[in-house]
């Protein structure tokens, strides 16, 4: 599992790419320590040990300014970026939210957008067509 840490204003935002596998104990443990609910982590656990392709999930957590994301294994490079682009939706909209913005002006594209940029090595390892091939 990969992880990339992401600081966007006077947010910490973590990345985990469970591209291998997902490391349950610490994405719970973590999920934990922000303050997630019963149902949240219920729902986190269940998606984890499903392990079905294409899925991910976001926590955000106002108060301490902290989010966590999971983008778990996908299927193929098109489904890595669309599953990775959904979270990223989510990040930037706890952002916004956070800090009063209108989310139909530009600050949540631009958060969406610098967001990608800082993770354009791992979106480059999982998400090309040459390392995840399509079948036709």
């Amino acid at each position: 599992m990969k992880t990339r840490i992401l600081f966007i204003g006077h947010w910490r935002v973590e990345v985990h790419f469970a591209d291998d596998g997902y490391d349950i104990d610490e994405i719970m443990g973590r999920l934990f320590s922000l303050g997630a609910n019963v149902d949240t982590m219920r729902r986190a656990l269940q998606i984890m040990e499903e392990e079905e392709p294409n899925k991910g999930f976001t926590f955000p957590n106002p108060i301490e300014h902290e989010i966590i994301v999971v983008i778990g294994p996908t299927s193929s490079g098109d489904e890595f970026i669309d599953t990775l682009v959904h979270e990223i939706h989510h990040v930037a909209v706890a952002i916004a939210e956070d800090l009063g913005i209108d989310l139909y002006e530009e600050t949540p594209a631009y958060i969406a957008g610098d967001s990608a940029r800082e993770l354009a090595e791992v979106i480059c390892q999982l998400g090309c067509r040459c390392c995840h091939p399509i079948e036709v």
